[in-house]
């Protein structure tokens, strides 16, 4: 340790020098910041980097080296290749968090059942991309770093011998060099296969990833060889939590055929085709492996959210389920919202002050009016004493309605899917009515509730976003039906404009309607009734229910003026968010 101390200085310094060199040899004008230098493996382990020596980092483009471990393993000498190769995994692979996450779904398919090992599979093809692009094209000596590195290191894993394997055969270099004495025919000629792979799809490396990790499989099945292989080959690890921190990417819940089409084994590609036929008999086809995925959703285009939540922490360990979740079900109803408002202005028109309204957390910044909220309070208290100005045109001319308020209520009872594990139709539809209300500029209350049991709701009618979903892809799994006395809440009378009430449940909800009312004054079904009064823009039951089921208090409800709308099959909730959606919130439409 002492000795390594004192070489410290000078290992900087010539790594440090070395960096300008490094970034031409894949081109002068990358722009890259200085690697984070950190002298021991404790303060490494502070950034992140742990078993290794260096690692890349997505979120902020950063490279870090713990020179303690350099030194360790006696690559000091080579700072020009490792620190290229760290530029590599920036320049070329991963590149990117949307790359990353494509490479992690591509080898996600082929390891199928074996999920677990994605990454770390992921990080060894990336390596060997990038050292045969240095190696071949920029001339850097990369097969002198791994011999290096190989020096004393006990090769007992079948998959860390034909990883090396690999490297020889990309580079001619002598049988066993790197890849020890544990050589078997069937190494030696997946090792071949995956060397062929390399050369071939080194600039279409995504579509390479499934045909690299299916020769990895046989090498990954047992856990006990999978550890082995991780144990050995720890010190290569250096992309492998590359996304960690990053910002989720997008239009990654859609399956893509076009995907399974590169999840073929190269195998089966040597053999003639009496052979492939034989071959596809003993493994899984294409066609099975995409069944192992599945599809969920609108036209069964959907991984489950189960599934793409695995995926996305995979790529980002520290990513939140629940923002995962919400960005899964925005992606789904990303199509069916209602477009984008566009409103002529009446340019004769005189905009004079109307008075101040409630400012919001989710309300436009430029709303707030702070003259009016330090009158309102000295103290400042968000949504609170916030106050924003409201103006009104002072013009004759016709103007557009306001967008009603929505207030939408989802049943979350026992009978109904958790959200996060299989795809929820209720879920689906109400994200589309509420990010098209949202959209259209109205204000939404959602709430959940499996009553008798419990309930969750917003902070009353919001415009944010994030907040709306984050209930709606909640989960609660109490009671029977939708608790009818959520409607009593002050927030419908406290909204500025009319509020529509949206309710989605099933026909367990005329057992909660005719229960006696918590106010001690008839049942619930007065609930409604007055809840229709205080909103006074309407409301509509969605029902999965027969039609024909209790004709006597739908009509009942009918009379109050809710619209009922029956579905006998929870898909049928698409076309009707869509519908809904349209009628309320498209501005656009003609009416």
């Amino acid at each position: 340790m002492t000795d390594s101390l004192s070489q410290l200085p000078q290992v900087r310094k010539s790594w440090q020098e070395a960096w300008t060199d490094a970034i031409k040899v894949w081109n002068p004008y990358v722009l890259l910041r200085e690697p984070t230098w950190c002298e021991s493996v404790l303060s490494a382990k502070k950034e992140g980097l742990s078993g290794s020596f260096a690692m890349i980092r997505l979120i902020d483009h950063r490279i870090v080296i713990d020179f303690e471990s350099v030194i360790k393993y006696g690559v000091e000498e080579f700072a020009q290749q490792i620190l290229a190769h760290e530029i590599g995994h920036h320049v070329l692979i991963p590149a990117n968090r949307y790359d990353n996450v494509g490479l992690i779904r591509r080898m996600r398919l082929a390891l199928a059942g074996i999920e677990n090992r994605v990454p770390f599979v992921a990080n060894l093809y990336s390596d060997i991309i990038i050292n045969d692009t240095l190696q071949r094209v920029h001339g850097l000596d990369m097969a002198a770093v791994y011999a290096r590195l190989q020096q004393g290191v006990s090769i007992d894993s079948p998959l860390h011998t034909w990883y090396m394997r690999i490297y020889e055969y990309l580079w001619g270099l002598k049988r066993g060099l790197l890849s020890g004495k544990n050589q078997t025919p069937a190494i030696d000629a997946d090792a071949s296969l995956a060397a062929s792979l390399i050369r071939s799809y080194a600039r279409e490396w995504l579509d390479g990833a499934g045909r690299f990790a299916l020769l990895a499989y046989p090498y990954l099945i047992e856990d006990a060889q999978y550890q082995k292989a991780r144990n050995e080959l720890i010190r290569h690890l250096d992309s492998e939590k590359s996304g960690e921190g990053g910002e989720i990417a997008g239009g990654m819940a859609e399956i893509d055929d076009s995907i399974a089409d590169s999840i073929v084994d190269p195998r089966s590609e040597a053999l003639s085709e009496a052979e492939d036929e034989k071959d596809q008999a003993k493994k899984p086809s294409i066609s099975k492996q995409k069944s192992i995925q599945g599809g969920t959703g609108p036209k069964q285009r959907y991984q489950q959210p189960g599934v793409y939540i695995d995926m996305m922490r995979q790529a980002n360990p520290s990513a939140d389920d629940n923002l995962l979740l919400i960005r899964y079900y925005k992606e789904i109803a990303q199509p069916y919202l209602v477009p984008f408002p566009v409103e002529e202005s009446s340019p004769l028109a005189e905009v004079l002050p109307e008075g101040t309204d409630l400012w919001e957390p989710g309300d436009p910044i430029e709303e707030l009016d702070w003259f009016e909220t330090a009158v309102t309070s000295p103290v400042i208290v968000p949504g609170i004493t916030t106050r924003s100005r409201v103006y009104s045109p002072d013009t004759d001319s016709s103007t557009s309605p306001n967008p009603y308020n929505l207030y939408v209520g989802i049943d979350c009872s026992g009978s109904m899917n958790n959200p996060r594990h299989n795809f929820s139709w209720p879920i689906c539809a109400g994200t589309i009515v509420s990010l098209s209300a949202l959209r259209a500029g109205a204000k939404v209350m959602a709430c959940l509730s499996g009553e008798p049991g419990s309930f969750l709701e917003t902070d009353g009618f919001i415009k944010a976003e994030k907040d709306v979903l984050k209930v709606l892809t909640s989960y609660l799994g109490t009671g029977y039906a939708y608790g009818i006395p959520r409607l009593l809440t002050e927030h419908i009378d406290r909204v500025k404009g009319k509020t529509h009430l949206l309710i989605v449940s099933d026909d367990d909800i005329f057992s909660m309607l005719q229960a006696k009312s918590p106010t001690g004054k008839g049942t619930n079904f007065d609930i409604a009734q007055q809840a229709l009064i205080r909103g006074d823009g309407g409301g509509t039951f969605v029902l999965h229910s027969r039609r024909n089921w209790r004709p006597k208090e739908v009509g009942v409800l009918k009379n109050m003026g809710w619209n009922i709308h029956f579905v006998t099959d929870e898909k049928e909730m698409l076309a009707f968010a869509k519908a809904f959606a349209c009628q309320f919130y498209d501005k656009n439409r003609k009416r």
